[in-house]
């Protein structure tokens, strides 16, 4: 009999089903303040391997970083640049590497007139910061989310204020820098306060969201085609509220989070189908499977979405998150020590690992840098 009970636990239909519900999170990095903190946005793979990512706080004038950590183990950390406010304050966008292989970022604050730069890291040791543009309030200010390569081979993103209405805009830029062409002037009714990246679609139109604005004010998802025409889809805060996230495609859908609203008002998760319209619910956050979602959805390589919520969970610091279908399923919740406080998007590297960062938490409280296997 304990020749059989062995050999039923060692089968292969039982073990898969023991190590689907394993999860581990390891702590990769605990910003102090001297190398960063409060990061904002999340880490990417460059193409040399190694991860970059910047916080929005610490480093030597507190103003913000840029780092590395490096391949294969990702330790130690490096810092590439301190930003001091001539070269920009408080990145909260994700860095983005573009064909020219050199890096390219925004800045918040700072800059010339205090309303947010555009950046590139020189390629090879990305030391080197060239500033490609200063926002003024006019042409834009405030940038939230990364810049994404164009299929006109220009740098697009969005400002999260400024503009004609105050209110935000759409621009692309030259990847050697020069005056942005702004495409959208956000006026409220058709959105207002975009936070988040764009994505370029396989129609080849953009689409996006913005957190304010619409119908209702609830915030809107759009679709901008490459000349500049924007349609816009309002939220109704039973479908959602407030999205502050960039957009993924899958399957002739475009799924994104956003931060309040759903059922419980915690936060949902939604889809636009491909070529625009009305944002239909998929799955509300409740607090026990986590709740206000800032990042975005990433594909999984087992074919789920996964993400991070900013609040709820068992500690009510944020969680991690597996969405099969029409059901959110929690898979972390973060207690503090190991950060709290995830509001950038996950990256999957092809170990299957998941990474991200923690705004706080963490030994000094200043946030994370995380290693997640499902």
């Amino acid at each position: 009999m304990i020749l059989t009970s062995l050999a039923v636990l060692a089968s292969p239909f039982v073990l898969p089903l023991q190590q689907a519900f394993a999860a581990t999170l390891t702590t990769v990095v605990n910003f102090n303040g001297a190398n960063g903190a409060a990061p904002s946005a999340g880490v990417f793979a460059g193409s040399d391997g190694n991860l970059y990512g910047t916080t929005s706080a610490g480093g030597s004038q507190n103003k913000g970083t840029a780092f590395k950590l490096t391949g294969p183990t990702f330790s130690p950390l490096t810092t590439l640049v301190n930003f001091t406010g001539t070269n920009g304050t408080n990145p909260v966008a994700r860095l983005f590497q573009a064909s020219d292989g050199n890096l390219y970022g925004a800045t918040f604050l700072g800059g010339a007139n205090n309303s947010g730069t555009l950046f590139k890291l020189q390629k090879t040791t990305f030391t080197t910061l060239t500033n490609l543009w200063n926002f003024n309030g006019a042409n834009g200010a405030n940038p939230a989310g990364r810049l994404i390569s164009g299929s006109d081979g220009s740098l697009w993103g969005t400002t999260s204020a400024g503009g004609v209405n105050s209110k935000g805009t759409v621009f692309k830029i030259p990847l050697t820098g020069g005056v942005p062409t702004i495409l959208v002037n956000f006026n409220g009714t058709n959105g207002a306060t975009p936070l988040a990246r764009l994505q370029l679609a396989t129609d080849k139109n953009y689409y996006g969201t913005a957190s304010a604005g619409g119908a209702s004010n609830k915030g809107v998802a759009f679709k901008l085609t490459p000349a500049g025409a924007i349609t816009s889809y309002s939220f109704s805060g039973a479908n959602g509220q407030s999205p502050q996230s960039g957009l993924t495609e899958d399957a002739g859908f475009l799924y994104g989070t956003t931060f309040v609203g759903g059922a419980s008002n915690k936060g949902s998760i939604f889809k636009v189908p491909l070529g625009g319209g009305t944002p239909v619910l998929v799955a509300s956050f409740n607090g026990s499977n986590g709740a206000n979602p800032t990042a975005a959805l990433t594909k999984g390589k087992d074919g789920n979405f996964y993400g991070a919520t900013s609040t709820g969970g068992a500690n009510n610091k944020g969680g991690i998150y597996r969405l099969t279908g029409g059901t959110i399923t929690l898979l972390f919740s973060f207690s503090g020590t190991d950060g709290a406080t995830p509001q950038s998007t996950l990256i999957q590297l092809a170990n299957g690992s998941f990474y991200g960062t923690t705004s706080t938490g963490g030994a000094s409280g200043k946030g994370t840098v995380f290693k997640f296997i499902p």
